[in-house]
């Protein structure tokens, strides 16, 4: 009877057929006695939770005999499971934990082979001794099914589980967590020394997120060999991201994204291997190229073994240690860093490729992009015919007329249509659409995201609508002055007048832009470059820089980021000032487009009611100056508002009036 019993303890029967040949027969009855049934259905309890926990084992797939992937970090399997990886280290940790159950029930067996005398009792009390831990057991399996937990948040939730007051239970939950634990520093330390994930079912705290919504399978899983990138390397690596959902609570998301930059470099490097320079001049990467295939080029120096171990050790710490984690990813990274600085100072010339960022994104060659809006617009007696294919090629004439061809080889202005195509007899509107692009050098790619080119182009749209009215403003000042000397023809007074206004406001929003906010940001920027700063560093100072430049140029909004809103009908809660400095603009355009049909009847009452608007938004812009450099200390907002309402001129003449938009 107790043999039969025991049996039944180490049944994993998924259905519980040994366990239902007592419930549903008279043994019960017919052989124990009426003292001995409670403590005979206790048992029965028990092996019926020890069922329900084989069950799930069994149902997850895991192979009891199958511990080598426990051993060591660097064992990976790269079958798609049906389960995840997580799960099913889940379910071998499980196992592991059984063993003293097994080995008390198996001890039980053997005491009673020995015909030596022993009741239900005592059967009883040495398997309840081992109830806790089967309850334990049961209660993660449970929990994991409720909240449907995989990945690293599986792991989360079992370290979080790891501490406990019984030392019993604690070993138990540490040999539940250690193959999971296993599997996510073999994750890590795939990702962070050869930029590989293979995460099927999106498990791991990175996930790739391809940027066509077309892409097939590596929507789900991606294996980051550059075999699967587009020809567009650069964009590759800022496919992947943190995935803030499967982060584990013991990793704070700044280390997170240590590790991602640490694996972005890696793909770098791979990139650079794959996707080689066209020009035969490049020696850097002629030299990275002929390097083995087996080499990530010049990036570890050989020591990739040295930070494997050290990850691998993590993994194999009794508890998981953060604060442990931590450090190894700063060394890690801190190596990275210095590595990086290395070539992208020295080898690169970052101060150079900024430099050039300089010249042409935020209109450092003034005199270049003169001739720019000069051969696009023509003399100022001229009619042109504004079509999209006269932008970029004005573009490249200008680079040719100005001797400067070689230093925009790596620049490429295009001209990106919108939904809802702008009227292009209105520059201010298709510059909206215009898109400067720079090839950069390899491994600046990890300074230059797509999210930062993007903001430079916002900078860089910007000031040209600025530069373009001025332009403009003195196309109207040309036209009238030659009108007044060539023809018997009035000069306008009141045209002149508010020309001479909204010149007076460009001119300062040119100027407060470019030196008050461009010039001492771009030089804080370039004393960290001097310094010798590590790439860590660099990057920190390049990401506050393009920071301070939208904040300070009103163009950071809560929508897309540096995209200005060329109707002017922007959220006005979300940057009032934005919006006000767009209906300037607009103010500026329609003026210029005015005084290029001056002979019409209605011109002057026109002129009047420009004028009147221009009072009243300039007077706005002024108010909210004044509120914003109230709450605030930053000097350039200062610097503008003193120049621009020099002595209250248009604060003591105009009241500000509040437009409700429609």
């Amino acid at each position: 009877m107790l043999h039969d019993l025991l049996l039944s303890c180490l049944s994993q029967s998924p259905n519980g057929d040994a366990l239902k040949d007592f419930t549903e027969t008279s043994v019960i009855e017919s052989f124990m006695h009426p003292c001995e049934k409670e403590i005979f259905m206790d048992i029965l309890q028990i092996v019926n939770v020890y069922n329900e926990v084989v069950r799930y084992t069994q149902g997850i797939g895991t192979e009891k005999d199958d511990k080598s992937s426990e051993d060591t970090v660097i064992n990976l399997v790269f079958d798609e499971p049906a389960h995840g990886y997580y799960l099913i280290n889940f379910g071998r940790g499980i196992e592991n934990a059984l063993d003293e159950y097994y080995e008390e029930v198996m001890r039980l067996e053997a005491y009673c082979f020995k015909s030596q005398p022993a009741s239900l009792s005592y059967v009883h009390n040495s398997l309840q001794s081992k109830q806790p831990t089967l309850l334990l057991l049961r209660k993660f399996i449970r929990d994991i099914e409720a909240a449907k937990l995989h990945g690293c948040a599986l792991l989360s939730y079992l370290y979080q589980q790891s501490d406990h007051g019984d030392i019993e239970l604690e070993i138990a939950a540490r040999k539940v967590i250690r193959p999971v634990k296993m599997a996510f520093f073999s994750s890590m330390a795939h990702w962070m020394l050869f930029g590989v994930i293979d995460d099927v079912h999106s498990e791991f705290f990175i996930k790739f997120t391809p940027l066509d919504n077309n892409a097939s399978a590596c929507t789900k899983s991606s294996n980051s060999s550059i075999l699967h990138a587009d020809k567009n390397g650069e964009d590759y690596i800022w496919q992947y991201e943190v995935n803030h959902n499967q982060l584990p609570g013991f990793m704070s998301s700044v280390v997170a994204e240590k590790i991602l930059f640490v694996g972005q470099t890696v793909l770098v490097f791979q990139m650079e291997r794959n996707f080689q320079s066209k020009k035969e001049t490049d020696q850097l990467s002629v030299c990275l190229s002929e390097l083995s295939r087996d080499d990530i080029y010049q990036l570890w120096n050989g020591r990739e073994a040295e930070y494997f171990k050290l990850i691998e050790d993590l993994s194999l710490e009794p508890r998981i240690n953060p604060f442990h984690i931590e450090d190894a990813v700063n060394l890690i990274k801190k190596y990275v860093s210095a590595r990086l600085s290395e070539i992208a100072v020295n080898e690169v010339d970052l101060e150079r490729q900024l430099g050039l960022i300089k010249d042409f994104y935020l209109l450092g060659r003034g005199e270049f992009y003169l001739e720019f809006l000069t051969h696009l617009n023509g003399a100022f007696d001229s009619t042109i015919l504004r079509t999209t294919k006269n932008y970029p090629r004005s573009f490249e004439i200008a680079a040719t007329v100005m001797g400067i061809a070689d230093d925009l080889e790596n620049f490429t202005l295009g001209y990106i249509k919108s939904n809802a195509d702008p009227d292009e007899s209105f520059d201010f509107q298709v510059f909206q659409c215009l898109h400067l692009k720079y090839t950069f050098q390899w491994p600046l790619n990890l300074l230059f995201s797509p999210k930062a080119m993007e903001r430079y182009n916002a900078i860089f749209r910007y000031l040209l609508i600025i530069r373009n009215l001025q332009f403009e403003m003195q196309r109207a000042w040309a036209k009238q002055t030659w009108l007044a000397k060539h023809l018997p023809a009035d000069v306008h007074i009141k045209a002149m007048n508010l020309r001479n206004h909204l010149m007076f406001f460009l001119n300062n929003m040119q100027y407060y832009i470019q030196v008050d906010v461009l010039e001492s940001q771009f030089g804080i920027l370039m004393n960290v470059i001097q310094r010798k700063a590590d790439f860590e560093e660099i990057q920190k100072a390049h990401t506050v820089f393009l920071a301070n430049v939208l904040a300070q140029c009103f163009l950071m909004t809560d929508s897309k980021e540096g995209r200005m809103n060329i109707t002017g009908s922007m959220n006005q809660s979300q940057n009032p000032i934005y919006g006000t400095i767009l209906k300037l603009f607009s103010i500026c355009e329609t003026f210029t487009n005015l005084s290029r049909t001056s002979e019409t009847e209605n011109f002057l009452e026109e002129v009047d009611s420009l004028e009147e608007q221009f009072g009243v938004q300039i007077a706005s812009l002024v108010q909210l100056l004044v509120d914003a450099k109230t709450a605030s200390t930053l000097n350039p907002l200062s610097q503008l508002l003193l120049r621009l309402d020099f002595n209250h001129w248009f604060s003591r003449n105009q009241k500000p009036v509040v437009l409700n938009d429609a």
